[in-house]
């Protein structure tokens, strides 16, 4: 898992980590030695540095110059609406701007200071991620080799033009020996999925917009949605947007 801390003063950027580090110590020590954790001082420095799937989390400052911290959210927004995003401030003025970038929660500065607020965001965040990160495909694919493969990294199940059952991450696809329909039972409990066209099983987490006949994902790839389909499917995606990421409770 790969956090990323993002702060144009130096100080704080470090007592961020260094507060990280401690309390994830702290409280998540089975999972503490497996997260990488980067700094950056400059906001354009991360950008250029940040792909989709690179990071599970950002903890972003408001307050950055010269491009600020829900700047940085928007862009990051063009190319991945799955990371966890987490804003950091002073001041709570400009939270619901947050939130158009579909934050999960703030952190208030100083975090000696606000260490309960701190816990109980952090806490909600975290075990969200560690959900997501360990549901995984277990499947034996063609050639004999077990493979476990990340809900998270799944962009969608179907048949290809060999009547092969396929599985499409991003840069990489999988022929498992099972059928369809063993995967698509397992996976259909997750809600991130959607069959939106006969044999066509979608992770919603992957589509960039949607039009009367298709979805679109973020590498412009179009997913059918079949007629019968069509009203269940757009419906359980608006659905999916409304509640992704949900806010903290």
């Amino acid at each position: 898992m790969k956090f990323a801390l993002i702060d144009d003063q130096i100080a704080d950027l470090n007592d961020a980590e260094n507060f990280l580090r401690k309390y994830l110590a702290e409280n998540f020590s089975e999972s503490a030695d497996s997260i990488e954790i980067a700094t950056f001082s400059r906001a354009g420095i991360f950008l250029r540095d940040f792909e989709p799937n690179k990071y599970d989390l950002l903890i972003l400052d408001i307050f950055m110059k010269p491009i600020n911290g829900i700047q940085v959210a928007e862009e990051v927004r063009k190319l991945d609406k799955d990371v966890a995003i987490i804003f950091l401030t002073n001041s709570e003025d400009f939270i619901l701007e947050g939130y158009k970038v579909f934050a999960v929660g703030y952190f208030l500065k100083p975090f000696a200071k606000n260490s309960a607020q701190f816990a109980k965001t952090f806490a909600y965040v975290f075990d969200k991620l560690l959900e997501n990160r360990q549901k995984t495909l277990s499947v034996k694919i063609v050639g004999g080799l077990d493979v476990e493969i990340p809900y998270k990294n799944i962009q969608y199940v179907d048949i290809d033009w060999r009547h092969r059952v396929c599985i499409h991450l991003q840069e990489q696809k999988f022929y498992p020996t099972c059928s369809y329909e063993q995967i698509s039972a397992e996976m259909q409990n997750d809600s991130r999925f959607v069959e939106c066209y006969h044999r066509i099983l979608l992770n919603m987490d992957f589509i960039k917009y949607m039009d009367d006949e298709n979805f679109i994902l973020i590498d412009e790839t179009k997913i059918p949605i079949s007629q019968r389909k069509s009203r269940a499917s757009k419906l359980k995606y608006m659905n999916h947007l409304i509640k992704k990421p949900s806010q903290p409770r």
